[in-house]
């Protein structure tokens, strides 16, 4: 009488596994490539590729997060940064929305769970660019000082790295002279443990939000009647909610989130799109950040327009689509 329950534990384990085991590598790739960006490219540096119109700002954001991908696990603190350091917000916004979608990494994880369909994966990062340029032009007319609660930053005050807040801290300025001494030259080997710690830091973290995400899918399809995925089939508006709702509370990772989608295999593309596009911009986690980081009218903008953009695009090609 054990026979049914222990099948469904054993299907429940066998698909819970590899969808992980699929999304791991890709996840630990945007790891390395977001603790060498990290590690190796100063924000301030970026602001000399951006320009300060809107439209050509935007479309410099966009390319971007093409060329400079991070996981949206890390990116909040990044755009602060370029913000404080003179980027534009055009472009940068633009580049916190799209450089989790549009990038090299994403787009393979995509062709891959999705069996080289070349559709998903077009179809993603368009969703994606539209919404990032969308909500880039949208907040290109607000300064700084409008965007972020703390215009005036914190942390770093040079380019070594170095906290200059405290007295125990290299490059803290003398209390005599009021200079601050020079700071200690960075060696390679301590860029390469910097790399290292933040590649494994950041795998670790989303790590355990992909074992949730994994199991969380390998449960939906173990426990979920095929009779009561009936009405997600054959209802686009249902089916495209369910899954931009699921998108944000779990939480998962640019890099590995296309596994996940693809174990849906009874929704309809338009609803997996919408998982796709939806998760990398707003989820639980970067819903907190934005509160910790961007002014109110900005959070409110964040939590309102991505969401509305997606959907009308993923409803648009559910009736027009393939």
């Amino acid at each position: 009488m054990f026979d049914a329950p222990l099948e469904g534990l054993g299907f429940f384990a066998l698909t819970a596994t590899a969808i992980f085991l699929e999304a791991a590598p890709f996840l630990l790739l945007g790891s390395f490539l977001a603790a060498l960006i990290e590690c190796f490219v100063p924000p301030e540096r970026m602001q000399r590729l951006f320009p300060r119109r809107a439209v050509p700002g935007v479309l410099a954001g966009l390319f971007a997060g093409l060329f400079l991908p991070v996981c949206e696990c890390g990116i909040v603190p990044i755009v602060r940064r370029m913000l404080t350091k003179g980027v534009p917000p055009a472009s940068a916004m633009t580049y916190m929305l799209a450089a989790p979608i549009v990038n090299p990494v994403v787009m393979a994880s995509t062709y891959t769970a999705f069996q080289g369909d070349w559709f998903m994966v077009a179809a993603r990062t368009a969703m994606g660019a539209a919404t990032a340029l969308g909500m880039g032009l949208a907040l290109s007319r607000l300064s700084t000082r409008d965007i972020l609660l703390d215009p005036a930053g914190h942390g770093p005050a040079c380019g070594c790295g170095h906290d200059h807040g405290g007295p125990d801290v290299p490059g803290t300025p003398d209390t005599a002279t009021g200079e601050a001494p020079a700071c200690p030259p960075v060696t390679a080997r301590a860029r390469i443990k910097a790399v290292i710690s933040h590649t494994a830091g950041e795998f670790l973290d989303m790590g355990g939000m992909l074992i949730l995400g994994s199991l969380f899918a390998a449960a939906f399809k173990t426990l979920t009647p095929s009779t009561a995925l009936t009405l997600f089939e054959t209802d686009p508006l249902l089916s495209i909610m369910a899954m931009m709702l699921l998108a944000i509370l779990l939480s998962l990772c640019s890099e590995a989130d296309a596994f996940v989608a693809a174990s849906f295999t009874t929704f309809p593309a338009s609803a997996k799109l919408a998982f796709l596009a939806l998760g990398p911009m707003l989820d639980i986690k970067l819903a907190i950040m934005f509160q910790a980081v961007f002014t109110r009218r900005v959070v409110a903008a964040l939590l309102v327009v991505p969401p509305v953009m997606v959907f009308v695009l993923s409803y648009a090609l559910s009736l027009f689509g393939p």
